[in-house]
């Protein structure tokens, strides 16, 4: 198999199936039969070479497109399908087989929109309508890959053990973001919040005032199914189209067409969890979404989210009660046919999630659902798409380039007591209470020969990069700073990323040099502005703390996300190995409707005098375990 030309030439994932492979069986007799096409030939050097090009015009990739090659994605196959004339010659076309939703592609340029739409991520890969390929629905509407991709950065290649290590200093390109991977520098840019399991707020659902311990239902668990950039104008909306008009042929509007103001946001269609239709969303505004780590700070925290499952329960049981008085007196046989049937038709009917009923008793057992089907998403993980390592590539060393190749190192895209304090600068005044924050350079799986048994191979995750704490802003000259730091504001990590309000960010390692810590010690992203009144509406700020409106006082778990505390408190806990995403959850949302649909008809069996089957155990704790 081919190897790609350029790292970011790598597919980011695929929707190939080799089921929908051709049969090869070619028996005597036979008018017409498939082949399998040589792995290296001028059909598949073709493919490889024209869609590859393509691609690094999409991607905005600075090589020359003509000179690319990149494989097939997983699952597809380049097949010769051959057929007799009747004059006795064969006749050879060749087809690309793999897609779930098309038979065949018949040519490159056939496969080319379909090869963009994978690699935009940004639309579901169980939506083929969204692909503007000849064969989808959505043919004709073809539109750009969102935002540009930059070129891999450069950098030195991790050296041998150790936490401290030297680095070589890389000059970035001045319009280039400094490194940082192709889909961090377009969130940056974009200034995106949020990715994937997140929390949106909803219109209130207020529980019943006669039963204790129910908290008011204010946000609803979902996942992020696309972010498009959306315009809108302000002021005079025939003005602002002309000046656009102008904008677009080149020129420069006339003054008086400037009555206007065009903005651009980005608007987060998410999926909500809970059992509701697949192709249903809810489109909210980033003030409108919190991270899901501060779930515990949600809906009554850990007593609340019992609460909602115990309760849910109840309107479960109370439910099939009034099922099973409709069914008793009918023959056995009668209730055995059509037992189950309020499952689809009233529990887990698939409803848009505008057409969920407001009232508490209603929406409580597709929230304890959905809650259920988020937090086991969260006891899965995926590990994140490995680097193809090129065998040219400048900065890699020769022995780190050995062990790669040997498959003794493989490359993909804490507290502060931890930490080497002797080889970093000493903390500022209350610097040792706040998290500590790593700008991750590369992730490494590297062979750990101190742990291995005789017969085993250990292996370690290691992340490399720049180590920072959160100073009190002030004036810089004042604060302590790395001896060999490049005193340039363009370098300076505060001019990519944003602190907290009153902080900056104060690099502790020497800037030629660089740390090395394990994945487990990473507790994930920082959201700066969690507690900003401006971002959104459910924290305290602390700028305006006599604002309390509709708001809550943040605890530990909301301000380890900004980074006034340790991030220990929100690291994940992932236990379930999946090999991606989507992966994740298709599992758990199918696991845990069968869960519930399961203990629905084992109460149901049991109120009708039934035998009970063979079901899942624990379904009880499925509801009021949730937490």
């Amino acid at each position: 198999m081919s190897k790609p030309s350029h790292p970011s030439l790598a597919w980011p994932r695929s929707d190939g199936d080799p089921s929908r492979w051709p049969d090869t069986t070619h028996r005597p007799g036979d008018d017409s039969w498939h082949e399998e096409a040589p792995v290296r030939g001028t059909k598949i050097d073709l493919y490889e070479t024209k869609i590859a090009e393509q691609l690094a015009v999409e991607l905005r990739l600075k090589v020359d497109p003509t000179r690319q090659r990149i494989p097939m994605p997983d699952g597809y196959k380049l097949f010769a399908h051959k057929k007799k004339q009747p004059g006795g010659d064969i006749r050879t076309d060749y087809y690309l087989y793999g897609s779930p939703d098309i038979l065949k592609f018949r040519s490159v340029p056939e496969f080319a929109d379909h090869a963009i739409w994978l690699f935009d991520t940004s639309k579901p890969l169980d939506d083929h309508s969204t692909c503007t390929c000849k064969y989808s629905k959505g043919a004709g509407r073809r539109q750009s890959m969102p935002g540009s991709a930059t070129k891999r950065p450069s950098g030195s290649s991790p050296l041998k053990e150790g936490t401290l290590k030297k680095k070589r200093v890389v000059q970035e390109d001045e319009d280039s973001l400094p490194a940082v991977v192709p889909d961090r520098a377009e969130e940056l840019r974009s200034q995106r919040r949020f990715r994937e399991l997140i929390w949106f707020r909803i219109n209130t659902i207020t529980p019943p005032l006669s039963i204790a311990g129910l908290e008011p239902i204010t946000h609803w668990p979902g996942l992020i199914s696309n972010v498009p950039l959306k315009t809108r104008v302000i002021g005079d909306t025939a003005s602002a189209s002309a000046s656009s008009a102008w904008t677009l042929f080149g020129g420069s509007a006339p003054s008086t067409l400037d009555a206007s103001t065009i903005v651009h946001y980005y608007e987060y269609h998410i999926r909500p969890l809970g059992m509701f239709s697949p192709q249903e969303e809810v489109i909210k505004d980033g003030k409108d979404i919190l991270p899901w780590q501060v779930g515990n700070e949600l809906l009554g925290g850990e007593r609340g989210w019992d609460s909602i499952g115990n309760h849910a329960e109840k309107v479960l049981k109370e439910g099939v009660q009034k099922e099973a008085v409709k069914e008793k007196g009918k023959p056995k046989d009668e209730i055995e046919a059509t037992l189950g049937r309020g499952w689809k038709g009233h529990w887990a009917k698939r409803i848009k999630f505008v057409e969920m009923s407001r009232e508490y008793e209603d929406a409580v057992f597709r929230l304890s659902v959905a809650l259920k089907t988020a937090s086991s998403i969260t006891n899965s993980w995926a590990q994140t798409d490995k680097i193809d390592v090129l065998p040219d590539n400048q900065d890699i060393s020769a022995d780190d380039m050995a062990a790669i190749l040997d498959q003794k190192k493989t490359l993909y895209q804490k507290n502060r007591k931890d930490l080497p304090s002797s080889a970093l600068l000493s903390p500022t005044e209350g610097a040792t209470e706040r998290g500590v924050f790593f700008k991750i350079r590369v992730i490494a799986v590297e062979v750990n020969p101190g742990s291995a048994k005789p017969d085993q191979t250990a292996w370690r995750c290691l992340l490399y990069g720049d180590i920072f704490e959160l100073a009190k802003e002030g004036d810089a000259t004042q604060l302590p700073t790395p001896n060999s730091a490049i005193d340039s504001s363009k370098d300076s990590l505060n001019v990519h990323y944003q602190s907290a309000k009153g902080f900056v960010y104060r690099q502790l390692n020497e800037t030629d040099s660089e740390v090395t810590v394990d994945v487990i010690d990473v507790a994930g992203r920082v959201y700066h502005d969690l507690l900003d009144g401006a971002t959104q509406s459910w924290f305290i700020d602390p700028s305006k703390p006599s604002d309390k409106e509709g708001r809550i006082q943040p605890g530990e778990s909301a301000l380890a996300l900004v980074g006034l505390k340790s991030g220990t408190t929100v690291a994940s806990k992932s236990t379930d190995w999946e090999e991606d995403l989507y992966g994740i959850v298709q599992k758990t949302t199918k696991t845990t409707e069968t869960q519930m649909k399961g203990y629905y008809t084992d109460l149901l069996r049991e109120e009708l005098g039934l035998p009970k089957l063979n079901g899942v155990d624990g379904q009880v704790d499925a509801l009021a375990g949730s937490s």
